[in-house]
């Protein structure tokens, strides 16, 4: 399965070096300053205009609560880290002792990974002229939307995330991560959703985003966690062999137990056997 996983993302991304390499040569600059070029580029604008506008007025929109904002990195691979914004804070799951040395704030009891929530804002300029470049909020690096809007306060927000991060359980990077952290905060937190809601949610695919690919992670990794499966699975046989012992031994303890006292009876039986026949010969 790692094998597999690791060939994909070889292929992938030495098809991009190809791409990447192809639009430097003066074959590929003509193509894409070819008509026929520039003429998709003008009906894919055209075609995601409605899209842009629609988000544009849903940004402009503070009447159904604090906006809540997403961000990510936009390449869609490595497992990016995941951010919600609102009420001019970041919320995010990151390890304990990064969160304790960056705050100095001690958290006895806590898992490996914690919340953490710091001041942070939209650069709201970058992103409404990386929109009119591309048509797509892409801002140093990380891709910012709206996803929707919440009633609650910021203190009603940080008990939220608390609540889930109790709900949360122990953290695995395959499946149970950061994004899947901001997802349930984002459950209990958003009362009307936005555009964008779907996508960050359930991976919808749009006409103004594509589904959030992730790049198969390395084969390194997949093998460390498979040890830790067969590891997990092999105290479990353990555990279990060891309460089959366990039982097998109480049984054979009952089993001894129960002779012990047949024997005792028996012993009983023929000294009172004895006995009696000891008084009748005396008798006689």
């Amino acid at each position: 399965m790692g094998i597999v996983l690791s060939c994909m993302e070889a292929d992938k991304r030495r098809k991009q070096r190809k791409m990447a390499e192809f639009a430097k040569t003066k074959r590929g600059q003509r193509m894409m300053k070819s008509k026929r070029m520039v003429k998709y580029k003008e009906k894919r604008l055209k075609a995601m205009q409605p899209e842009v506008e629609r988000r544009l007025r849903e940004e402009k929109d503070h009447s159904k609560g604090q906006q809540v904002w997403f961000s990510r990195y936009i390449n869609n691979g490595r497992l990016r880290h995941w951010v919600l914004m609102t009420h001019g804070n970041k919320y995010e799951l990151r390890r304990t002792e990064n969160v304790q040395r960056q705050t100095g704030e001690e958290r006895a009891g806590e898992q490996e990974f914690t919340y953490h929530v710091s001041p942070f804002t939209v650069d709201e300029e970058k992103r409404q002229a990386a929109l009119a470049e591309s048509s797509l909020p892409e801002v140093d690096g990380f891709y910012v939307c709206l996803i929707g809007w919440t009633t609650k306060s910021k203190e009603e927000v940080d008990s939220a995330c608390r609540s889930v991060l109790q709900q949360f359980g122990k953290y695995n990077l395959l499946w149970k991560n950061c994004q899947d952290f901001l997802r349930m905060l984002a459950e209990q937190i958003i009362a009307s959703k936005a555009a964008d809601y779907s996508w960050f949610n359930s991976n919808t695919k749009t006409r103004y985003q594509k589904t959030q690919s992730l790049m198969p992670p390395p084969l390194e990794l997949l093998m460390r966690m498979q040890q830790q499966m067969n590891a997990a699975m092999q105290g479990q046989i353990q555990t279990q062999n060891q309460i089959q012992l366990q039982m097998q031994n109480q049984i054979q303890l009952q089993m001894q137990l129960q002779i012990q006292n047949q024997i005792q009876m028996q012993m009983q039986n023929q000294m009172q056997m004895q006995m009696q026949n000891s008084a009748a010969m005396g008798g006689g």
